[in-house]
């Protein structure tokens, strides 16, 4: 079983959202107060440690895949380009209308992927959303004129 964290890097996902926002200019919603952290990953990564774990012959193991990134949901989120247009929203508030899925956004998740790296030998190529940030926009905002074209 692989069990990823919040994966980024492609044009969907959380990050995604970021970057629509930024994009037209629009304010950015965050649950809570922004000071807790995302276990994050790269979608390319995720896809790696499949092939691994797929090749690797073992069955019956669970693995966490994640980053060593430890960036805070505000500094994420400002690095997207949502800086100064960023509301955050108490958790009690955001569950009326998203329910159960506003406590998991307000989470701050610790996880380990050494098991990974122990029994498959995967280690994540990319060192996170924040460092990269730049490239994942143009890599988003090129997705999204593919999809409205094609």
């Amino acid at each position: 079983m692989i069990r990823p964290g919040c994966v980024y890097g492609k044009q969907g996902g959380l990050t995604g959202d970021w970057f629509s926002g930024a994009d037209k200019d629009e304010v950015l919603k965050v649950v809570g107060d922004g000071n807790n952290r995302w276990a994050m990953v790269h979608a390319d990564d995720v896809a790696e440690a499949f092939w691994r774990a797929a090749e690797s012959g073992l069955s019956g193991e669970v693995f966490n895949l994640v980053d060593r990134s430890r960036a805070t949901i505000r500094e994420m989120a400002t690095a997207a380009g949502c800086t100064g247009k960023i509301e955050f929203i108490p958790v009690a508030e955001a569950a009326k209308t998203m329910g159960d899925f506003a406590e998991c956004l307000a989470l701050d998740q610790h996880v380990d992927a050494s098991k990974a790296a122990r029994l498959l030998g995967w280690q994540p190529k990319h060192a996170g959303f924040v460092d990269d940030v730049e490239t994942y926009f143009m890599s988003w905002k090129a997705a999204q004129s593919y999809t409205r074209s094609g």
